[in-house]
């Protein structure tokens, strides 16, 4: 049985953790099985313009909207680009976002051949709903470690998170 009078490891340190996770593209649901897809019955309750209308990728969908949430307004190449996939599926993963009112394309004021995409505030909300599910979720995992193990095992991922992202950078 666990110690609850231990003191638990802040939720900032977890969120970040997420974070890194997402930035250097390494998918959830290896980590978590099934856990991404579960996030459609988390989401059934958010209004949608068309309930029938689904995700095109659910494994993209944290992807994209981190990054979506990370950069103010990304154009559409650097998210196909950042994503690694190609123009069309960033393209009809943004269409969602757009149609449902959690983004808005946006022209560029420089170039009127670029498109912009942002956030609106409906989908920076839907954000942070998604980054608590996850929250949670890794918290339900760390749940059977004593508090000095969830942080010796926090300090560990980080440093790995940050060697990764250090790696890749130099890619």
């Amino acid at each position: 049985m666990r110690d609850h009078s231990q003191e638990q490891v802040s939720d900032t340190r977890i969120e970040r953790l997420v974070q890194d996770f997402l930035q250097i593209d390494i998918e959830f649901n290896t980590i978590l099985p099934k856990e991404i897809e579960q996030l459609h019955y988390l989401l059934d309750d958010i209004p949608v313009a068309d309930k029938g209308q689904r995700f095109i990728n659910c494994k993209l969908f944290p992807r994209v909207i981190y990054n979506l949430y990370r950069e103010s307004d990304i154009t559409m190449g650097e998210l196909s680009h950042t994503l690694s996939v190609p123009f069309s599926t960033a393209t009809r993963m943004v269409d969602w976002f757009v149609d449902n009112s959690y983004a808005q394309r946006l022209s560029d004021p420089k170039d009127r051949r670029v498109v912009r995409v942002a956030l609106t505030e409906s989908g920076r909300e839907l954000y942070r709903t998604v980054e608590r599910y996850m929250v949670q979720r890794f918290r339900q995992m760390l749940s059977p470690l004593t508090a000095e193990e969830q942080s010796v095992l926090l300090m560990l991922l980080e440093k790995m998170a940050r060697s990764l992202r250090d790696t890749l950078v130099k890619v």
